[in-house]
């Protein structure tokens, strides 16, 4: 989703924010905490039971992308999958089923967060996934990439469409 100037309600689970430290090199770690210091998401790292205001892991993510550039912030993204627990491991299933199980992850993650997912089968090795959450489109292509990837694809391909509060990605592994 284009990044909109009001704030999302709702919060996310430690585990998702804790990846700002844990998915980046090691090089890139005391700045990713300095950030997240910045946003009231003070030291103890992010405890992964514990609930943060979306809208200061958000404000996170557009700074990894203005201060680092894009590649950063989809990076962060990309690594995200390994960090999270799935409803259904990715030992157990296909790039099709992990991708079809971002709706169910955002709820586990999130509460009272405004939006969602929708998965769509386009072929053997491809997807149209739909969000209409508050995160950056730059994000959320990591995230999709990395789905893929975690869940057994050696290569992810995706092409993002942003139309209004909607983003599509179409995905191929």
């Amino acid at each position: 989703m284009t990044i909109s100037t009001t704030e999302p309600d709702g919060d996310v689970r430690g585990e998702m924010v804790q990846v700002c430290i844990d998915g980046v090199m090691s090089v890139f770690q005391s700045r990713m905490r300095e950030m997240l210091d910045e946003e009231g998401i003070e030291r103890p790292d992010p405890q992964p039971e514990e609930w943060y205001p979306l809208s200061k892991f958000r404000h996170v993510l557009v700074a990894v992308e203005e201060n680092a550039g894009e590649n950063a912030l989809e990076k962060v993204g990309e690594s995200t999958p390994r960090f999270v627990d799935w409803p259904s491991p990715a030992a157990s299933g296909s790039p099709s089923d992990g991708l079809s199980q971002l709706a169910d992850l955002y709820d586990t993650e999130h509460r009272s967060a405004p939006g969602d997912y929708t998965f769509e089968s386009t072929g053997e090795t491809t997807a149209r996934i739909v969000s209409t959450t508050p995160y950056p489109a730059t994000w959320e292509s990591g995230l999709i990439k990395g789905t893929a990837q975690h869940f057994g694809a050696d290569y992810a391909r995706v092409t993002t469409t942003e139309a209004g509060d909607e983003t599509a990605f179409e995905v191929s592994w």
